[in-house]
This record gives C-alpha cells, sequence and structure tokens, in this order.
C-alpha cells in the first residue's frame, strides 16, 4: 500500500480544494443516479444488471441541470462515470468527474471559475486563450461571427484529408485534435468560440453570432482538462442543432422539458472536469492510471 500512498493523498488534496473553492462559492454537492434509463444509442453507455435494465453514466450532465432552481442555483457533483470504450493512458473504464451548474452564470465568469478551479493544482502554468473561431477566419478566410459554417465543412475536411462525407462534427472533433490542441504542449490554453455543430450542441449561439458558441475546453500539455458552456436559451434551436448532431436524446429531451415547464431556469451554465487527469497533470504525467480507484478490485 505505500506505493498507492502518493497518489491516493494527490487525489485527496485535488478533491477538498475544489470542494473548498465551491462551497466559497456557493454551491450546493447533490447526487444524481450513476445508472440511467437511457441507452443513447450504440456505443454511448455501458449496461448495467439493474431491475428493468440500466446504463451506466458516461456524464454527470443533465440529470445535475434539472437540480438548478430558485432554492438551488448553484450545484455540483463529484462522482463516478464510465466510458464502453477500451481503456488507456488517458482513459478508463470508471474514472471521476466534478460536474457544476448554475443559473444565471455568465461565459467570462465560467472561464474564470474554471482557471481557480484547477490554477491551484497547476502552479506552473499560465493560463493563455485561442479563439477557433480567430483561428478559422485566418486559415481558412471564413468570418463564423456573420457566415454560417457549410463552407467550412468541406475545406476542414480537405485540410485533414477526410472523407467528403464524414460528418462536420468527426472533422471538427479531428481537425481541432491535430491542428491546435498538439500545440499545447508545455502550455494551459483555454480553447474558445467553437464552430456550431460540434460537440456540444446545447452550447448557447454568442450574441450577435452566426455559429459561434460559447464553449471552451481547457487544454494543458495536450491533455483536456475542462469544458464548459452556457446553455442555449432558445430551445427550439438547441432541439435543432442537437439533431443535426445525432445528440439529441431522451435525457435532453427530459432537461428541456424541465425548463419549459418552469422548474429549471433557461439560462444556465455548467463545466465538466476531469479528476484523475487533473492529478495527473498536476504531478507532470501523462497516465491517469496511478490516481484511479484504489486498491483495484
Amino acid at each position: 500500500m505505500a506505493a498507492l500512498s502518493g497518489p491516493i493523498r494527490t487525489k485527496a488534496h485535488v478533491l477538498r480544494g475544489l470542494r473548498t473553492l465551491l462551497h466559497d462559492e456557493g454551491f450546493t454537492e447533490v447526487v444524481t443516479p450513476v445508472a440511467r434509463r437511457a441507452d443513447l444509442g450504440p456505443g454511448r453507455r455501458a449496461p448495467a444488471g439493474l431491475l428493468e435494465g440500466r446504463y451506466l453514466r458516461a456524464m454527470i450532465g443533465p440529470a445535475l441541470r434539472v437540480n438548478v432552481s430558485t432554492g438551488l442555483p448553484r450545484v455540483y457533483e463529484i462522482g463516478p462515470c464510465f466510458r464502453p470504450e477500451p481503456p488507456d493512458a488517458l482513459h478508463a473504464a470508471e474514472f471521476t468527474m466534478l460536474d457544476l451548474y448554475a443559473a444565471e452564470f455568465g461565459f467570462e465568469g465560467l472561464i474564470d471559475l474554471a482557471w481557480r478551479l484547477v490554477g491551484p493544482h497547476l502552479p506552473s502554468y499560465a493560463p493563455e486563450r485561442l479563439s477557433i473561431a480567430d483561428h478559422v477566419h485566418t486559415e481558412f478566410g471564413i468570418d463564423l461571427r456573420t457566415e454560417p459554417v457549410c463552407e467550412l465543412h468541406p475545406r476542414m475536411a480537405a485540410r485533414i484529408g477526410a472523407d467528403a462525407d464524414e460528418s462536420f462534427r468527426d472533422v471538427l472533433g479531428r481537425y481541432i485534435a491535430r491542428e491546435l490542441e498538439a500545440g499545447t504542449v508545455g502550455r494551459a490554453v483555454f480553447l474558445t468560440d467553437y464552430p456550431a455543430g460540434g460537440d456540444e450542441p446545447c452550447a448557447r449561439l454568442a450574441p450577435g453570432t452566426s455559429a459561434v458558441l460559447e464553449r471552451f475546453e481547457l487544454i494543458v500539455d495536450g491533455i483536456e482538462l475542462v469544458h464548459g458552456y452556457t446553455d442555449e436559451t432558445d430551445l427550439h434551436a438547441f432541439t435543432e442543432r442537437a439533431k443535426a448532431a445525432g445528440l439529441y436524446d431522451d435525457e435532453q429531451r427530459l432537461a428541456q422539458e424541465a425548463v419549459e415547464s418552469g422548474a429549471v431556469p433557461a439560462d444556465t451554465a455548467g463545466l465538466g472536469i476531469g479528476i484523475e487527469r487533473l492529478c495527473a497533470v498536476s504531478a507532470g504525467l501523462r497516465d491517469i492510471t496511478p490516481f484511479l480507484q484504489s486498491p483495484q478490485f
């Protein structure tokens, strides 16, 4: 057990720091179901042999959002999530996430909160920002603040050698990983101003823009640590974008119904932090396995 004490203490220190700051910021810790009714489609959730069939959550997500109310305007959860894909050095079958949601929390405030949460554990890094919309304008001559993404899809696909039939969601993800995330070695970079059509269709369209979302990811030394966004308050626009990206599901529908009924405010923002990844980067490692559940049964 001596070899385990270092990682266990590191993880405990990180969790204590996160909880303390969130408590000071007026957040309430809640618990949502790990086993969910919704399948969400092939390969997205691992099945669990429970009554009536359940699926283990891959993220905390919408079930946390529906806990936001007048009485609980700021909530968070730290708990296990599960991946059906094979594990590797940065992905595990079971891992820990911190997710939070807050009502009437602006995008810039969300980025500031993200760094105040993880920054104390990354003392050798200074945060930078890179606008994907500005990058697209420079590289492809398309201004996503005034133009749609339609011309970007084939140009970006050609740049990375993608099949012409590959979805924009997949092309965008591959392009960002290769052209932007790969350049963050030794740096902590907030990627902002994501184009519409990617992995977060529930993110709000930035005011006055055609195709720029209020979404960010914090990439540290090439590793995604934090993602966050403000929620789209136009429920019709959200539904259309989510369906176009193949990401509209039963849980998104239930959250949408909660907003429409007035039980949950529409103006919310959320972020997620990979706990084992934060521990690994804070220790100068590119391997999360020392910080997983211990001992491994």
